[in-house]
């Protein structure tokens, strides 16, 4: 039987991502995907373990986008070229439905989020995700002429017919905030016409079809509430570009999806919404946003991870196999249970968006909930990802630092994680707001006491109890402190309130788990991620003897 040759670089090609990944399987289940959709999951898990990761490496490397800003006759075109393999594994990636399932065919958002963590490579996913996003804004947001006229390429599955979405939100002076935004929008009869510098972050430029797009409309006062959202199409009616991409950036990953700098001048725009419910739409998206970082970040954790398994299987040092080293044992325990309390985390959020997802501006308490849940699991996943992959790095030793080999790139894709949708500071400060003007933290400690109720290791529940007390209290404290004393501390709370929840949502898989395998090995994850993050001690030795049992996926 003829091998690929990749086969000897990625240790994990070959493999089902979706099958192999026991854990994963049985959180869908416990935040309310079917069964029934997992043949979907298992029919991509399978292209991601084979010709997935044979493209990918290859456009890191070799074919990142191009931009080719003229034609042959001297006139703007803006047209970022692909390598054909790319833009052919985007068309099998929009077939599997990842983003028709949940926008045109109503399917559970978790369906969507699964297929993401599958994929995870960051630049692929972004170019999905983002095309994901503008659906969703023309289908719950846009009037007749938008979802009639160009919401239907988004969700088709025919090939030629196919558009991809962005959305264009930062610009430089502002970056995170949107209302620093300079873009001005005109009113011209029936249309708007959009005017703006630049567009600094503008990714999937020139592979868009059309991109959501922040401005403040002409005579709105400044600020973020006089910022309007629209939907840009990349050419005119007359079929000439309708904005200018200055430049594609040089980056440290993401290679696979182009990152620009836009101008627009006069550039022909239909209103996504109404005028005051811009900034809310254009939030609201940028949520589905940051569940897609989530499930990304633990997505490129997993590939890592199997990288790293599979490492340590082979490697031999010191007279053993590197995986029968105690050292090393406790390493891949510790980052599988960082990998799994993390991406249950994102699942719950998940779960709570989609329970949300018809609702409009104004929102109820169950919408502001969902976002003080997504602010922590986008920050946590972000910052496992860095450390699971850089941990991956380490198990591989000096060869794992190599861009000849997988797990480097793993980890510099897991570098982008943090940043992309709002850094740490930005998720803490939106924290901080659902907190203050929402009190969304009342239904959080409702669930976090009522699932406590479950927890029967006596342990692992006093644990928990006492450090859902202390952050109760922290939050209580906050009318006799300053604004700049909460603000202080408001990124070591928004972490020990995610601490909290992925330890309580652990233990309460393990109490709905199908079988007693199941039960049993959840909870013992729930007790090492609980007894390293609250109990601040050494993990004890008797984990040893556990550790194979939750480091294999078994």
């Amino acid at each position: 039987m003829k091998t690929n040759p990749l086969s000897r670089l990625f240790l994990s090609y070959g493999t089902n991502h979706f099958l192999v990944d026991k854990p994963l399987q049985a959180m869908l289940q416990y935040t309310g995907l079917s069964e029934e959709y997992f043949p979907r999951l298992q029919k991509l898990g399978e292209l991601v373990g084979h010709e997935f990761l044979e493209i990918i490496d290859y456009i890191d490397k070799y074919a990142p986008p191009r931009l080719q800003m003229w034609d042959i006759h001297g006139e703007r075109m803006d047209w970022v070229q692909l390598n054909p393999a790319h833009r052919q594994l985007l068309t099998q990636l929009m077939q599997t439905g990842i983003v028709r399932s949940s926008i045109g065919e109503g399917a559970p958002f978790q369906l969507h989020y699964a297929m993401g963590y599958l994929i995870a490579d960051p630049g692929l996913y972004c170019t999905i995700t983002l095309t994901h996003q503008t659906a969703y804004a023309l289908q719950k947001y846009g009037d007749d002429t938008l979802k009639t006229k160009f919401l239907p390429c988004f969700i088709t599955d025919d090939a030629e017919a196919q558009c991809y979405g962005a959305t264009f939100y930062t610009e430089i002076q502002g970056g995170s905030d949107l209302g620093a935004t300079r873009a001005v929008a005109r009113k011209d009869g029936p249309q708007w016409r959009i005017t703006t510098r630049d567009k600094y972050f503008a990714s999937n430029a020139g592979v868009a079809h059309g991109a959501l797009v922040t401005a403040r409309p002409e005579g709105n006062p400044p600020g973020a509430k006089g910022l309007a959202l629209f939907y840009v199409p990349a050419v005119r009616e007359d079929g000439t570009p309708n904005y200018t991409i200055r430049r594609l950036k040089a980056k440290l990953g993401t290679r696979a999806v182009p990152s620009g700098e836009v101008e627009m001048e006069e550039a022909e725009a239909y209103l996504v919404g109404t005028l005051e419910e811009g900034i809310y739409i254009a939030l609201e998206v940028l949520l589905l946003a940051r569940l897609a970082n989530a499930v990304a970040a633990m997505g490129i954790a997993r590939k890592a991870y199997l990288e790293a398994l599979a490492y340590t299987r082979h490697r031999r040092a010191f007279g053993k196999r590197l995986i029968q080293h105690p050292l090393v044992r406790k390493d891949l325990l510790e980052m599988e249970t960082e990998l799994e309390a993390n991406l249950l985390l994102a699942l719950k959020a998940v779960e709570k968006f989609n329970r949300v997802r018809d609702q409009r501006p104004p929102y109820t308490m169950d919408y502001h909930y969902t976002r003080f849940l997504a602010h922590i699991a986008k920050n946590m996943t972000a910052y496992a990802s860095a450390e699971i992959t850089r941990m991956a790095m380490e198990l591989f030793g000096g060869i794992g630092f190599l861009e000849d080999f997988p797990v480097a790139r793993w980890h510099r894709e897991a570098l982008i994680t943090p940043i992309w949708e709002g850094t740490s500071n930005i998720q803490a400060l939106d924290l901080l707001e659902v907190i203050v003007k929402k009190e969304a933290h009342v239904p959080f400690f409702d669930e976090m006491n009522a699932l406590l109720q479950n927890v029967s290791h006596l342990t692992v529940k006093q644990l928990l109890t006492d450090r859902l007390q202390y952050l109760q209290n922290v939050i209580d404290e906050f009318r006799v402190l300053s604004e700049d004393e909460v603000q202080f501390i408001a990124k070591d709370l928004l972490n020990s309130l995610g601490e909290l929840a992925a330890g309580l949502y652990l233990t309460d898989l393990a109490v709905h788990s199908v079988s007693e395998a199941q039960k049993e090995r959840f909870m013992k994850i729930a007790e090492v991620y609980v007894h390293r993050h609250f109990q601040k001690t050494p993990i004890a030795a008797a984990y040893l003897k556990e550790a194979e049992t939750i480091f294999n996926l078994s």
